[in-house]
């Protein structure tokens, strides 16, 4: 049911921003050698490197932050295969650490710290920790801090592996880079005579069983009648609905009673700490603890400004590292710890104080749980009517009796064909939200007769039900309406054909050398057309056309050539060129084309290597099960 999707759009919706790609590896048109087969992959696992899998559940979550800034559904990634193309950066990113690990690539503490911190920074707002932007960031994430870590180590690893094989690749000369400043800027100067089709004559008359030949040759492309439909429309505006729900203060009792456990909180550790990305640094600091400083003091004695020291922050015992848990598993009140390494870094812990496991009380979540209820109600009273919306159209209740019951607008289009304009070139589709058009268009030619209308969303977030009024089947021009266009191209396509066999017989004379480009011109007293410095991009002067440009280029010095122009032939012949040397103008440009090779070459080896890893390493995917989630309608999209 369409509106199925409601019951959560406003309480929980897609997440919106992805902070940082996975490694962003999905190169278009890399082939992933036995990728996209199905192979052996297991029922939950879309997919299969190694011995190690991607389940449907993570991928899930990569995909929907990666559509976020589309604002695109699974479903229609699934359709268009940019669901299958994320999938595939996935694996290529899973292929750079298999490889680092085969490599013995380690990432250094320091390094790591250092790139949690540039995700981490951006996102910090004014009086937050960075461990409060943190717990935010995988909030709005959906992940855990160890799956966090994992990306990112994910990502630097890869970083180290790309930075060294593109390096290795950078043009060594400028010889390359010297020779396409050369191809650049080289321009031709060509001699040309025109021949007109139109002085072809004696061309006899087209026999109507050829004009017919002709039309049904050319009647699909250049003389269809579009199918034209037109619809009823009715709207369902979930912004229209006005009601004012309430909260009772029983209500909000009654759930925070069933749903205690979610207010729980465990036993807490209160920890005072610095974090250092030098190891050096945090036993310099816990040195001067020891002797009386305290460790405000302390980190501040050695960072200076780049202190990071939290004050009083609640940790979950049973949601902390493993290695700071285990520093103050003594639970000695007021200690300061030896430094502990953790992968955000080196952490000198003071603990404040221990919090016994404990449930928020009512007061101080009272609020959060009215604004749920209240979320809820809206979404709940929505989703009735959205129900018996359908239920009335697959009774075959009319739009009309339908308005009688539920708050609905109706109004009809007029003929349209399948882009959305009526027989006057004119938009049918005015009054209707532009974000809305295409979707109402593509309802409108997707209804069949005899058919119950449909329900469905459209991008603005309202609902429509469209019913066929009318249809105008798909028809041609008949052949006596256009009869006297079609003799006229038969007419100018002979004209250019025997044009060209002109053509063609001045080429053989040039060849065998039994006529020149001078004495062609006299015998049909014509003048000798010079066009100079045309240039290998950029406009071309006339009368060329841009389609004349790969032929004068690739013709040589001396040499002669037919071109096909607007309504007529030339005959050419490429009279000189030009190279220029590089002037202080040109050093501009010759930098951008050095820096442009430089890149290319980087990402041509890169290409060149995960090429190589998909060979190297078996990567297999479950495309049933790709299909089995995102290949059809779901309550989640």
């Amino acid at each position: 049911m369409v509106m199925r999707s409601m019951r959560g759009g406003k309480i929980g919706g897609f997440l919106k921003y992805v902070i940082f790609g996975l490694l962003g590896m999905a190169v278009g048109g890399l082939v992933l050698s036995g990728s996209f087969s199905g192979g052996s992959v297991g029922g939950n696992d879309v997919a299969r490197i190694e011995e190690k899998t991607i389940t449907v559940r993570q991928f899930d979550l990569t995909l929907r932050r990666a559509l976020a800034r589309y604002n695109m559904s699974t479903q229609q990634a699934y359709k268009i295969g940019m669901a299958e193309d994320i999938l595939a950066g996935e694996i290529r990113a899973y292929f750079m650490q298999e490889e680092a690990g085969s490599l013995g690539i380690e990432i250094d503490q320091a390094q790591l710290a250092k790139r949690i911190g540039q995700v981490i920074a951006p996102h910090k707002q004014e009086g937050e920790t960075l461990q409060d932007a943190l717990e935010n960031i995988l909030r709005r994430q959906g992940m855990n801090e160890r799956d966090f870590i994992n990306g990112i180590k994910r990502e630097v690893s890869g970083d180290i592996i790309s930075t060294a094989i593109q390096t290795g690749f950078t043009p060594a000369t400028n010889l390359l880079a010297k020779d396409l400043y050369a191809f650049q800027k080289q321009t031709r100067d060509i001699d040309l005579i025109l021949f007109k089709d139109s002085e072809i004559t004696g061309i006899p008359e087209a026999q109507t069983e050829a004009l017919e030949r002709l039309y049904e040759s050319t009647k699909f492309a250049q003389y269809e009648i579009p199918e034209y439909r037109s619809v009823n429309i009715a709207i369902f505006d979930p912004e229209s609905i006005e009601i004012d729900f309430s909260v009772s203060e029983e209500e909000i009792e009654i759930f925070y009673d069933e749903n205690k456990q979610s207010f729980a909180v465990g036993e807490q550790f209160v920890l005072t700490q610095a974090i250092l990305d030098d190891e050096q640094k945090a036993n310099d600091i816990y040195a001067l603890v020891e002797k009386g400083t305290s460790l405000k003091d302390a980190t501040t004695q050695i960072m200076k400004d780049n202190a990071r020291y939290i004050e009083n922050i609640p940790f979950e015992t049973a949601m902390m590292l493993p290695a700071l848990a285990e520093s103050v598993k003594d639970r000695e009140i007021g200690k300061v710890m030896r430094p502990t390494k953790t992968t955000l870094g080196y952490h000198i812990i003071k603990l404040m104080k221990v919090l016994p496991p404990s449930t928020q009380p009512l007061a101080s979540v009272a609020t959060q749980i009215k604004k749920e209820l209240l979320e809820t109600k809206e979404s709940d009273h929505l989703y009735g009517i959205s129900t018996t919306f359908e239920e009335l159209l697959n009774d075959e209740v009319s739009f009309e009796n339908i308005a009688k019951e539920i708050d609905i607008s109706i109004s009809s289009i007029g003929l349209i064909d399948a882009t959305g304009v009526d027989k006057s070139d004119k938009s049918g589709l005015e009054t209707f939200d532009k974000t809305d058009k295409a979707a109402l268009v593509e309802m409108a030619f997707a209804l069949e007769e005899d058919t119950p209308p449909l329900l469905e969303e459209l991008p603005s977030g309202k609902f429509a039900s469209l019913s066929l009024l009318f249809k105008e089947d798909k028809t041609y021009k008949p052949f006596e309406s256009v009869r006297a266009e079609i003799s006229d191209k038969f007419m100018a396509d002979q004209k250019r054909i025997e044009n060209k066999k002109r053509m063609d017989k001045y080429l053989a004379e040039l060849d065998v050398k039994g006529s020149t480009f001078e004495s062609i011109a006299k015998d049909n007293n014509k003048k000798i057309k010079t066009v100079r410095a045309i240039k290998i991009e950029g406009d071309i002067p006339a009368p060329l056309v841009a389609s004349n440009r790969p032929m004068i280029f690739k013709t040589a010095l001396g040499d002669y050539q037919a071109l096909l122009l607007d309504g007529q032939y030339a005959l050419m012949k490429v009279a000189g060129y030009d190279i220029p040397k590089m002037d202080v103008s040109g050093e501009k440009a010759f930098a951008v084309i050095k820096e442009r090779l430089a890149s290319e070459a980087k990402e041509e080896a890169l290409l060149s290597y995960l090429h190589m890893l998909s060979k190297k390493y078996k990567a297999t995917i479950n495309g049933q099960l790709l299909a089995r989630v995102y290949g059809q309608q779901n309550d989640e999209n």
